[in-house]
């Protein structure tokens, strides 16, 4: 009778998984997209990888705007409880005013090491993989052009935004 309860009592402690409820994330403030790393991941030999730090700007002729133009240190997005929100104009009396604004959703955020998807609608569907949500940074990736376009090469864009207000 000892043994069987020795038995169930090492099984329990050996055979319980802790349970890790997935952090929430914390996407809303301001940011300022202050690096990204362009990946090609072609099946060719030729690499065509790039890093652009402040002072740089990324260009994407196949892309609309506003994503086609990033200047790094000054392009700042905005994100909310659903909006994200581009291309910031500042009024006389200290207000902004985001002239582009797209919903958004977060979808397959299951645990602590896949923090999931963004998905809006601009211009076209776009998705961004969350790689890191931390409390003054966000990094965002995407594969091919912006995750929807099947015209020209196929790229993983990785974007380093810091957080800059509320």
């Amino acid at each position: 009778m000892k043994f069987l309860l020795l038995v169930s009592l090492v099984s329990i402690i050996v055979g319980c998984q802790v349970y890790e409820q997935p952090t929430l994330l914390s996407l809303s403030g301001e940011y300022i997209i202050n690096k990204i790393t362009y990946n090609g991941i072609d099946n060719t030999s030729s690499k065509n990888d790039s890093i652009y730090l402040p002072g740089s700007v990324y260009i994407d002729t196949l892309e609309t705007f506003p994503l086609d133009t990033i200047e790094l240190g000054i392009t700042k997005w905005h994100f909310d409880y659903t909006t994200i929100s581009m291309k910031p104009s500042q009024i006389q009396q200290g207000w902004v005013i985001w002239e582009k604004k797209y919903y958004y959703n977060v979808f397959n955020h299951y645990s602590n090491y896949d923090l999931g998807y963004i998905d809006f609608n601009c211009n076209g569907r776009r998705m961004f993989k969350i790689l890191d949500d931390g409390i003054t940074s966000l990094t965002l990736n995407t594969m091919g052009r912006w995750g929807y376009s099947t015209v020209g090469s196929n790229v993983s864009l990785t974007l380093y935004l810091t957080r800059i207000g509320p």
